[in-house]
């Protein structure tokens, strides 16, 4: 039985695990991607949790009072939640490998690019709920601003950054799901992003948080056209007299 099955109504709290950070999950949520993106780049002891958004288990409106995820819980009692607040509250306490620039200029500079992106993650949906094609084009856009500004191999400078890791969730769907889509990224007028993306697709952190597109693209259809779509598409489920699942644990070297 698979580790990563979601918990729902009914289910049993897991014991946190001494010495790990806990993150509550769902596999194919780009906002939870996130914050796996930062725990695997700075190798962040955790393990997960994966909640099923529409039958939350009655124990997780205790730990977050909207049952949202993203969601950090510490062995220590503290909790944290909301993906890029999670993300900064990691960078700041494990700070052996800063992802956020120091400088307040370049900082707020990656910020305002984390924060415009939001209007992309609004018309994904909307390309792909109502087939529109002229959201992709104002997808297209805003990403000229993107293709401007990208002056380096990452969006952080030589090394991978906090801007890297916030949007890269949706350049991984955008890959995935060009097929929902009827539509790609143009490499002749985004060269640089799609030098970008393959610089992104070889790093350890994206190898080890990547969602199988095969899955993602059954799930992306599902949830478009059903209220219950299937979170534990892929994996192995429990029998009915199985007990609920357990914890998945990472180390340092693998999530």
């Amino acid at each position: 039985m698979s580790k990563e099955l979601v918990y729902s109504v009914g289910s049993t709290f897991p014991p946190l695990s001494p010495g790990l950070v806990r993150l509550y999950s769902m596999r194919f949520c780009p906002y939870s991607h996130r914050v796996r993106l930062v725990l695997a780049a700075k190798n962040i002891p955790h393990e997960i949790v994966n909640i099923n958004p529409k039958k939350r288990p009655e124990w997780y409106t205790d730990i977050h009072p909207a049952g949202l995820i993203p969601c950090l819980q510490f062995d220590d009692g503290r909790i944290v939640y909301e993906s890029v607040i999670t993300t900064e509250y990691l960078d700041a306490i494990y700070a052996e490998k800063k992802l956020i620039s120091q400088d307040p200029y370049e900082r707020a500079r990656q910020q305002m690019l984390v924060d415009s992106f939001q209007r992309i993650v609004a018309l994904l949906f909307k390309a792909l709920k109502f087939k529109d094609p002229e959201a992709f084009n104002e997808i297209c856009k805003i990403l000229d601003h993107y293709e401007k500004v990208l002056s380096d191999t990452f969006f952080g400078g030589t090394d991978v950054g906090f801007t890297d890791l916030m949007i890269w969730p949706w350049f991984e769907r955008f890959r995935s799901l060009k097929s929902l889509l009827n539509n790609e990224l143009d490499k002749d007028r985004f060269p640089k992003l799609t030098t970008w993306i393959k610089n992104m697709t070889v790093l350890d952190c994206v190898k080890k948080t990547s969602v199988r597109q095969d899955h993602l693209i059954v799930f992306t259809k599902q949830s478009l056209t059903s209220p219950e779509p299937d979170y534990d598409i892929g994996l192995e489920k429990p029998k009915e007299e199985e007990a609920a699942p357990v914890a998945e644990e990472s180390t340092p070297n693998a999530e």
